[in-house]
């Protein structure tokens, strides 16, 4: 089995990468939070790209837009810089991104989909796959985008079985994704609500054929969720607290005041908590506090 750490907006830059790399090294593909085609590359991105930031991982870039030109422009940028392959996001649900035709928003235009996909696979450089929804509202929309997906020559089609309606709410809808495995015969990865041992074995025999697994809310709630998988036992709390320490500090290098740190941790500890379940109470002092001292504090007595 293939396991991918989710691209995750704000949250998964190569920071909390290389803590996952040097704690918990059983993630093989980590993938960028997605990166607009239609601006040029700043200084905040490049950082992110860098080689030298993400020393014994294997990144994939994600790129979002609406238009093929500038995804495959994009990608010429990415070659240069040495990358091999790119993911396209078809998934993101936020409002500010539907309303302009992207991540998920394109979905919901399956003939401009389609062109958008026969251009970029016909002129992109990069090895591609795709990281998609099943519809905008509907279940039912997922038959035609299904066969607009099976058409093209994929590097993999990762699938996060929720139309964008759901948002992260309800149940991944796992009717769609069998009709997926049926019909797309490019590799599939499974994407959605996997945050135990349970719940990966729930899919794994469900889809025995599936051989990529992609977690995100999952691993920031339990960072050694992929080592339970693989037979290893449950973090414990000096290694969290090693993978804990490792982000505050390389936040401290890369933020330029404790503020901006503490508001970064704050998003971490929205997932985090629920490893510590007895100590949920501390979350919400956590979300007010406001100086790193105080944070500091708080987070020696949940982990403590």
């Amino acid at each position: 089995m293939h396991f991918y750490f989710a691209p995750l907006e704000g949250i998964s830059g190569f920071v909390v990468r290389n803590a996952f790399a040097h704690h918990f090294p059983y993630i093989d593909r980590y993938f960028t939070p997605f990166i607009p085609a239609a601006k040029r590359f700043n200084k905040k991105i490049l950082r992110d790209l860098d080689p030298a930031n993400n020393q014994g991982i294997t990144l994939v870039p994600q790129l979002i837009g609406n238009r093929a030109d500038e995804i495959v422009e994009m990608a010429g940028k990415l070659k240069e810089l040495g990358f091999s392959r790119g993911n396209i996001n078809l998934g993101c649900p936020s409002g500010t991104v539907v309303s302009k035709k992207r991540g998920a928003g394109l979905l919901a235009y399956p003939e401009e989909l389609d062109q958008f996909l026969a251009e970029i696979m016909e002129r992109c450089p990069l090895a591609v796959s795709v990281k998609t929804r099943i519809g905008m509202e509907s279940e039912e929309e997922w038959e035609t985008l299904c066969g607009i997906f099976a058409k093209y020559p994929f590097e993999e089609v990762i699938i996060h079985p929720r139309v964008r309606e759901d948002f992260y709410r309800n149940s991944p809808r796992l009717s769609a994704f069998a009709r997926a495995v049926e019909q797309i015969q490019t590799p599939l990865c499974y994407n959605g609500d996997i945050a135990t041992v349970e719940g990966y074995h729930r899919i794994t025999e469900l889809f025995p054929t599936v051989d990529r697994i992609m977690i995100g809310r999952g691993l920031l709630a339990n960072p050694g969720l992929v080592g339970e998988i693989l037979g290893k036992p449950k973090a414990s709390n000096s290694q969290i607290t090693a993978w804990h320490e490792e982000i505050l500090e390389g936040c401290l290098a890369l933020f330029p005041g404790e503020r901006d740190v503490v508001f970064h941790m704050k998003e971490i500890w929205f997932y985090l908590i629920r490893f510590f379940p007895e100590k949920e109470k501390f979350y919400k002092q956590i979300k007010k506090c406001q100086s790193l001292a105080e944070y500091r504090l708080i987070v020696q007595q949940i982990i403590s």
